[in-house]
């Protein structure tokens, strides 16, 4: 259940070819592309998901699908492609599920902004969530370890993250981008393990993996990161980096979609593994229920 805080205001707004393994954006596998064993690409390598702290990306190392930015650290509106304008913004709660809810059901905020260039064909999509002091009805903290988001069959995707640092008190810190695939299904995490491997999927997907197996579904982005308030593995980061898709639009503004955008807790550190679907921004002629 996503409450909206704030209705899309939308204003009126030359992206080179990414490189995969490159700082900044870099292109997720589709099906036009042959030879590709995953429909993820590795991004930040350090942390082993989650399970001890991340490094930070920097202009020398651990920076691939980071954008480093000065403009960025000043706001978070600014955007993270030149020759774009910002088009709209959506702020709104995350609420849990009511048979999982505890006293205070919303768990989180969710933060979404839309750029589009000044030729109205290409738009840069950013996603961020900050985990609140919510716990749920069993007394534990939602993690979220995985942030699946629809909308872009038939498009060209790439992907970035922006990490900026946050307080390292309690409800601090920001968690960084592991990897990012062109599916809608997440995989468990463990140290050291591979990309996931593709695999044919019947014609309704798993939301969540039981191997380290995903297929590749072009209407689905799926990010892979390590938030809570209270994290059990005692590696606590309950703020995103800003998730970036830059995806081929056109001058119609998006629309804000329910399920667009699926939460999952994956089992990491024997947390239960769900999803909680929320309301989210997609392209005005796209379909969520596309894989």
């Amino acid at each position: 259940m996503y409450k909206k805080l704030c209705i899309s205001i939308f204003l009126q707004f030359l992206i080179s070819v990414p490189v995969v393994g490159a700082q900044g954006f870099v292109e997720l596998p589709d099906s036009a592309i042959k030879g590709i064993d995953s429909a993820y690409v590795s991004c930040n390598t350090t942390g082993e998901y989650g399970l001890s702290s991340s490094a930070l990306p920097s202009e020398e190392a651990n920076n691939t699908c980071a954008v480093i930015s000065e403009d960025l650290m000043k706001s978070p509106l600014n955007s993270p492609v030149d020759g774009f304008k910002l088009v709209g913004v959506q702020v709104g709660d995350i609420e849990m599920s009511a048979e999982m809810s505890g006293k205070d059901s919303v768990v989180a905020r969710l933060s979404e902004a839309i750029w589009r260039n000044q030729e109205k064909t290409e738009c840069v999509l950013a996603t961020q969530i900050e985990m609140h002091d919510a716990p749920m009805m069993n007394g534990e903290y939602f993690e979220i370890n995985d942030i699946a988001h629809a909308g872009f069959a038939n498009k060209k995707v790439a992907v970035a993250y922006f990490h900026k640092p946050h307080s390292t008190e309690p409800g601090g810190k920001t968690e960084v981008l592991f990897r990012a695939g062109r599916t809608f299904t997440s995989v468990p995490t463990e140290k050291q393990k591979t990309l996931p491997s593709l695999v044919n999927d019947p014609a309704q997907p798993p939301a969540i993996a039981t191997s380290n197996k995903a297929g590749l579904h072009s209407n689905w982005v799926d990010f892979t990161t390590d938030i809570s308030f209270k994290d059990k593995d005692g590696v606590t980061r309950s703020i995103s980096s800003i998730f970036y898709i830059r995806y081929a639009c056109d001058a119609r503004d998006p629309i804000s979609a329910p399920g667009a955008i699926r939460l999952r807790s994956t089992g990491q550190s024997g947390s239960k593994s769900f999803e909680l679907p929320v309301s989210g921004l997609i392209p005005a002629d796209a379909n969520v229920m596309l894989f």
